[in-house]
């Protein structure tokens, strides 16, 4: 018997739509095939059923921006690890994540193809993964390693660089074509200067809007997506100009972007948690090797940050829910909904944009609600998270997490947990 209902669900579905008590979903393999209040399932035979209970039941949630391959924040500590034991960090971080209620994630640079195919193949328990491989970067940009005398380290295959580096319109195409063929699921490019690196200075522009523009018609003839990882500055407008899919954790976010984002239906992922994970970490863990440059430049960014979330917010842009979460930040994912509420937003929005307008972002159709036809991927909480946002990121709460209809976690005790997809 593979058809499994879950009924007594208070249902918050993803879209928007405002919560139904007594409702009913029934699922048949990896797959939703009908939902509809209880009574409608009365007379249903050859179903398992579980009782909810009224507890809450949402789509599994999808984090448009996570680094789940990063055990270390800060670069010298990623090349130094021994590539065995960095796979051996990211497998229970992909797990924690799972565990989180976190089913999706759009990955931002860090994992190879191997991971997704393994997942799968129902190797590994993980989100289902979309993935980028590497950031695109200019020479120069984020983590470049550069001495004064003008040499370069040349870090290109070495395990825990996450970053490309490259330059030129044609370069660029040639890249990116690589990159698709490798199996990348999107592109990522990174067309502002780091904030972290000097804080005090407005970030410039990097990469010229043409070599955008060319990673971006790649990506597009070949039905991917790109976000443009962006600081701030004029770097943040010649991406969206060019026709990027997303923008990604813009530290300082102008009106003038703000009208370009509204201008071009631009997605905006703003990674609130993202400073706020460097700071918990160094305060959870004074050995974890974060800078003390760093550390200061997310304490003085995370003011700046979120003012400009809460003025795209009242402007009406589009937004999705993405983390930036990292190694010793994973599972903490959904922290995010809490500070996107604390910014302005109401719980609902705050769910919907880690959820149904999160599958919209990364472009797929099959998950973040619940609805029939959509991917059995589902979070079942004791308690209202409309009425305490924070609840969703208490675990003991979770009744179950759902992917692909096998329970990777299973409080309930209605199956023997599985690992994996379906």
């Amino acid at each position: 018997m593979s058809r499994l209902l879950l009924h007594g669900a208070r249902l918050i579905d993803g879209s928007g739509a405002a919560p139904r008590a007594a409702q009913s979903v029934l699922i048949d393999g990896a797959r939703i095939v009908a939902v509809d209040d209880d009574a409608a399932f009365d007379g249903i035979d050859d179903v398992r059923r579980v009782d909810l209970g009224g507890r809450t039941l949402l789509p599994g949630f999808i984090d448009c921006h996570a680094h789940l391959g990063a055990y270390d924040y800060e670069l010298e500590a990623r090349i130094a690890t021994p590539a065995s034991l960095t796979v051996m960090r990211t497998l229970p971080q992909l797990r924690q994540t799972l565990e989180a209620g976190v089913t999706t994630v759009r990955e931002a640079g860090g994992l190879d193809a191997g991971y997704r195919l393994a997942h799968e193949q129902g190797l590994i328990a993980s989100p289902r993964l979309l993935l980028s491989i590497v950031i695109l970067a200019q020479t120069g940009g984020i983590w470049d390693i550069a001495c004064g005398s003008g040499a370069r380290l040349d870090l290109h295959g070495a395990m825990g660089q996450v970053v490309r580096y490259c330059g030129g319109v044609e370069a660029m195409r040639q890249l990116a074509r690589e990159l698709i063929a490798a199996g990348a699921d999107l592109l990522n490019i990174h067309t502002t200067s780091s904030l972290h690196k000097d804080p005090e200075r407005l970030p410039y522009a990097m990469f010229t809007p043409d070599e955008i523009a060319a990673v971006v018609d790649e990506a597009h003839r070949a039905g991917r997506r790109v976000m443009a990882h962006v600081d701030g500055g004029p770097g943040v407008g010649n991406a969206i100009r060019a026709g990027v899919d997303s923008v990604d954790h813009p530290y300082l976010l102008s009106d003038a972007d703000i009208e370009l984002l509204l201008e071009h239906g631009t997605w905006l992922v703003p990674t609130l948690s993202c400073n706020y994970g460097i700071v918990r970490i160094a305060e959870r863990d004074p050995h974890a090797g974060i800078h003390e440059s760093s550390l200061r430049a997310a304490r003085q960014l995370i003011a700046v940050h979120t003012d400009g979330f809460r003025r795209a917010l009242k402007a009406g842009v589009r937004y999705a829910m993405g983390s930036d979460s990292f190694g010793r930040f994973q599972g903490d994912n959904l922290f995010e909904l809490q500070l996107m509420v604390e910014a302005g937003c109401t719980p609902m929005q705050a769910i919907v944009a880690g959820t149904g307008d999160a599958a919209r972002c990364i472009g797929r159709a099959d998950v973040g609600t619940v609805a029939a036809g959509q991917c059995a991927d589902l979070l079942c909480v004791d308690g209202d998270p409309l009425g305490d946002i924070r609840l969703l990121q208490d675990r003991g709460r979770f009744a179950f997490v759902m992917q692909g209809g096998g329970f990777v976690v299973d409080r309930l005790q209605t199956a023997e947990s599985a690992c994996g997809t379906r």
